[in-house]
């Protein structure tokens, strides 16, 4: 098990490195090497970015940490067998692994199966388990790292190998394996000499096999070790141990039982744990938290280790504290108390009069002795537990002090409260481990779903289990009532099962029509019930809100009320679990549970009152996200908003980066309220908030977004009669078409707007739609077009004084004029329009035409000038979130440095450009980088590799449907050939790239003919 015979893992317990086909490739440097363990030790999550700059230099990163960080990620993506596995998001990068794939991985695999089989009585194949995990390390975690990181996360990883040492050990004792321990013990106590566990082990040892003298000295000498050391005694389970080896209460054949309660202990060892919960799957992340507060020593003389398992109704709460208790209960030979607080019941909840009387009961107390007042109860409860090693489960808790009189005093006894509150007030009078539970994760939610109704029926139906997951909000209840209805119907297909969920109300087709109480409607119920009517109110309104989340200022314009009543609404909500937290200091609310909250909201207020929230919810979204595009792009003009600002206001930006923070935040809400208002024929809302993200869907490469909404904003638009705002959407769904590849639909809709504004007579709407079609004809290819519609827009929009589209069309002018190699022509408009952009200030506009104008000095020859305007656009760019044309700019220099024979360099360029593009999924950009990188590789010598970049770039243009691009590709594809002595096929390639181009009037078609006839007359 120690090794994969074929295949890779990656290392971490011991030297990092990469296990392959039975040899250990080296990872170079010591800070690939923190890279790479950082991710396999947080494998599957994605890890911040600033969490990675702070591995790397602790704390203080460099000015080009950022690059840097990308060529590390790229030096270990090559060493990995699946590149794709490293994959970026907006917050950070994340390594997915698969079972196995790493050595951390099957060591916590091992660990938690020997723990599963020491807790069901087999102590030999809990040892055997054990033992292979821990023959996983090689030496200290994470060797080779950055020294910080290791001293951090190498310690954490030892005190997971020492936890599972000690349980190995245990088992080896159970199996009799004395003699053979004490050499091992006698080593671990020197290395560990402030762990108590590996101490008693050791006096255990000795004592089972009849050398109790030099068990006892093994206490003496840790108690004069803690007294020098630390000034402190040994902890109560050492002394308790010595005590009973002393007292001769456990013979030399035995493992000692922890010492008798003062009182009298009952004579049946409670076991009060319902029944395990049949077919439990998943939480074992939950499950491994648990069980390492097995081993926590308590914060004081007198603190008991406290869990409190908390979320939503029906999150599998009670279901992980049964499974748990069950799986370790030889941890607790005194026994079990369980007691179900009925907190969100139907009935009353369970006073402490009543919790201290079932538990005393349970202890063995007779009914005539248990005292009548609460505080004796509490006392006598105390008393019979002290001493003992017991667990504790307190089901289904309401508040803080319906728990505080059932917690026990001794250290020996674990408590595990269940709770849909957070019990926050319990945080403040004790020591508590929370453990919130979330959702199920699909693959668990179909792992249960297979095991409660069979593997084959869920194998035939894979995408029908993976839909009725979804449906059932991947939340545990909800799957069990699913899975309970058709267990009883054998014969309906889980696929029908899952139409009728997507049919009816899902809480109704949910309910067990015999027994509704268990449903997840109830479950929900009683917690609502449970509300003050403030937060009932605050729970309604989420209910009507259409995103995926939602941030305070929403909530206040839904419920027009002020922000400190709306937070202190939104708390209550959180301690109740009806609500979570999200990113970004918004807030979330699982689908079945805003399917109960609108439900609630349509029941108790009335339709005008939901109404009219919703129009406060939506002239905010409409207003809010206009004053934040004002900041980001200005092309409203002319466009009149179909409301007035709400009455309560809209949050006021400073800057670019305050309006584009908000609108990124805001992003799936707003996407959301198009759609809603949309649907419900509020069509003025639904085109106009559509239109006022534009320009963001395109800064933000939202390519799909773009074109799904603004074709939902077309029909919204008709609908009003508005031939204004339809010109204006039909030429946004033009660009975005454009830029998603399908340039024949951007032309027939920017046409269409064209001959629309022409029709109403509106020459400034002429002129707008000249610009954008002229700019759609530069992808088409058709430069000399472009040019025309061009100068026709700058006529217009000049007679009309529009100084800022003016300028954007004369920048559009431009880049046609830097296409057909007109690049002084070029150089006039950009300057130009760079002059206006940095007056108006425009930091995206002007980040875009830097970049823009460093391609116009490059085209000139005049390498320092190019140079310095792409650093300078990849300043901007990055500080405005614009990462595409960031890696444009990298891109450039790359170019630039091949021009100045310095390949290594410009090598380096193009590969961080193409890492940063391809977390993108930019294709245009994509194929243009690994054009650019082939082209270096040619420079190099290395032609079989810019071969294989250049055929990658051909095979990108076929499906970008960009003409200018796929002639380019081809003839750079060809020269790479043609270095190959493939000269046939780069003739083909260069014949393919002249019939494109050439009709564009394009300087490279020029040269593809000198170079065929070159090529030609070599050959003869």
């Amino acid at each position: 098990m120690n090794e994969k015979k074929s295949g890779t893992r990656l290392r971490v317990l011991g030297p990092v490195d990469i296990w392959r086909d039975e040899h250990s490739i080296s990872v170079l440097g010591p800070k690939q090497r923190t890279l790479l363990a950082l991710l396999v030790v947080r494998a599957n999550r994605v890890v911040p970015h600033d969490r990675l700059l702070t591995a790397l230099w602790a704390g203080k990163p460099p000015a080009t940490s950022r690059r840097l960080l990308h060529n590390y990620l790229w030096s270990i993506r090559r060493l990995l067998d699946d590149a794709n596995a490293l994959v970026g998001a907006p917050t950070g990068y994340s390594l997915r692994l698969r079972p196995g794939d790493s050595d951390l991985d099957v060591f916590l695999s091992e660990t938690a199966a020997g723990r599963s089989a020491m807790a069901a009585g087999d102590a030999a194949k809990a040892s055997e388990q054990l033992g292979a995990a821990l023959a996983l390390w090689r030496g200290p975690a994470l060797d080779g790292t950055q020294p910080d990181f290791q001293a951090v996360e190498g310690a954490a990883l030892e005190e997971l190998r020492v936890a599972a040492l000690l349980d190995r050990i245990d088992a080896d004792l159970v199996l009799g394996r004395h003699v053979e321990l004490i050499g091992e013990l006698r080593l671990l106590v020197a290395e560990h000499p402030l762990n108590e566990g590996f101490r008693g082990q050791l006096m255990r040892a000795f004592h089972r096999i009849g050398r109790t003298a030099e068990a006892l000295e093994v206490f003496r000498a840790a108690r004069r070790h803690f007294r020098e050391e630390l000034g402190l005694d040994p902890g109560e389970e050492l002394v308790r141990l010595h005590q009973s080896i002393l007292a001769g209460e456990i013979g030399t054949g035995s493992i000692p039982a922890p010492a008798g309660p003062a009182l009298t202990p009952p004579a049946t060892v409670p076991r009060q744990l319902p029944a395990d919960i049949a077919r439990f799957t998943g939480r074992e992340e939950s499950l491994r938290r648990l069980d390492l507060l097995l081993s926590e020593e308590p914060g004081g003389a007198s603190a008991v280790v406290i869990t409190a398992i908390t979320g939503t109704p029906g999150i599998g709460k009670t279901a992980l504290a049964t499974r748990w208790g069950h799986r370790v209960a030889d941890r607790f030979p005194d026994g079990q108390l369980y007691v179900n607080l009925h907190g969100y019941s139907q009935g009353q909840p369970v006073t402490g009069a009543q919790a201290l009387y079932q538990l005393l009961r349970g202890l063995g107390v007779a009914t005539d002795e248990i005292p009548h007042e609460v505080d004796e109860r509490a006392s006598m409860y105390r008393s019979l537990l002290a001493g003992r090693r017991m667990l504790v489960v307190l089901d289904n808790a309401a508040k803080a002090e319906q728990v505080r009189p059932l917690l026990p005093g001794s250290t020996l006894c674990k408590v595990v409260i269940t709770s849909r509150d957070s019990l926050r007030g319990l945080s403040v009078t004790h020591d508590v481990h929370t453990l919130t539970l979330d959702l199920l994760s699909p693959g668990e939610a179909r792992t249960l779903l297979g095991a409660v109704l069979g593997e084959d029926r869920t194998r035939d139906e894979a995408e029908a289990v993976l839909e009725l997951a979804r449906l059932c909000g991947h939340l545990p209840l909800a799957l069990r009532l699913a899975a309970a209805h058709l267990s009883s119907r054998p014969t309906l297909s889980i696929a029908d099962f899952v139409t009728r969920l997507l049919r009816e109300n899902r809480l109704t087709a949910l309910d067990i029509e015999e027994d509704p109480h268990i449903g997840v409607r109830a479950a929900f119920e009683t917690s609502y019930r449970s509300l003050p009517e403030p937060a009932r109110r605050t729970f309604r309104l989420l209910g009507l809100h259409p995103g995926p989340d939602i941030g305070v200022d929403e909530v206040v314009a839904l419920a027009r009320s002020s922000v400190d009543d709306v937070r202190a609404a939104l708390d209550t909500l959180i301690g109740a679990h009806l609500v979570q937290h999200g990113t970004g200091g918004r807030f979330v609310v699982h689908d079945l549970m805003i399917l109960f909250a609108r439900e609630r909201a349509e029941s108790d207020d009335s339709e005008p009152a939901r109404r009219g929230a919703l129009v406060q919810l939506f002239d905010w979204y409409l207003h809010t996200s206009r004053a934040a595009m004002e900041h980001v792009n200005t092309d409203y003009s002319g466009i009149t908003l179909v409301s007035e600002p709400p009455s309560h206001g809209i949050p006021v930006f400073d800057d670019h980066d305050s309006a584009t923070g908000w609108l990124d935040a805001e992003y799936p809400a707003l996407i959301s309220a198009v759609n809603h208002t949309a649907e419900h024929e509020w069509f003025g809302y639904a085109w106009q908030i559509a239109y006022t993200l534009d320009y963001f869907f395109y800064l933000r490469d939202r390519v799909d977004d773009w074109v799904t909404v603004h074709q939902t904003a077309l029909s919204a638009v008709r609908q009003t009669g508005d031939r204004h705002g339809e010109g204006r959407i039909l030429n946004a769904l033009g660009a975005a078409n454009m830029f998603s590849g399908k340039i024949d639909r951007c032309l027939e809709y920017q046409r269409q707007a064209l001959d629309l504004s022409r029709t109403v007579g509106d020459r400034k709407e002429e002129a707008y739609a000249l610009g954008r079609l002229g700019y759609s004809l530069l992808w088409a290819g058709d430069f000399r077009q472009a040019i025309r519609n061009c100068v026709k827009a700058i006529e217009l929009f000049n007679r009309l004084d529009d100084e800022h589209c003016e300028a954007t069309v004369i920048f559009t002018l431009g880049i046609a004029y830097l296409r057909i190699g007109r690049s002084l022509d070029a150089l006039r408009c950009v300057e130009r329009c760079l002059a206006f952009e940095r007056k108006a200030g425009n930091r995206n506009d002007e980040a875009y035409t830097l970049n823009v104008l460093g391609d116009v000095h490059e085209s000139l020859g005049d390498l320092a000038a190019a140079l310095d305007l792409y650093q300078q656009s990849i300043q901007l760019n990055r500080s405005v979130g614009n990462h595409r044309l960031e890696a444009n700019s990298v891109n450039g220099i790359g170019r630039i440095r091949r021009r100045q024979k310095r390949h290594a360099e410009a090598l380096e360029h193009h590969r961080d450009a193409l890492t940063r593009i391809r977390e993108m999924r930019d294709q245009y950009a994509e194929c243009e980088i690994l054009m650019d990188l082939g082209t270096t590789l040619l420079a190099t010598g290395d032609g079989q590799a810019a071969a294989e970049n250049q055929q990658a770039a051909l095979d990108i243009a076929l499906t970008v449907k960009n003409p200018y691009l796929l002639g380019l590709a081809h003839s750079n594809l060809a020269h790479a050939l043609q270095a190959l002595g493939r000269t046939d096929e780069a003739m083909s390639h260069w014949k393919t790239a002249f019939e494109i181009l050439s009709p564009m009037g394009v300087p490279e078609a020029r040269e593809i003919a000198e170079r065929m006839r070159e090529t030609a007359a070599r050959a003869t």
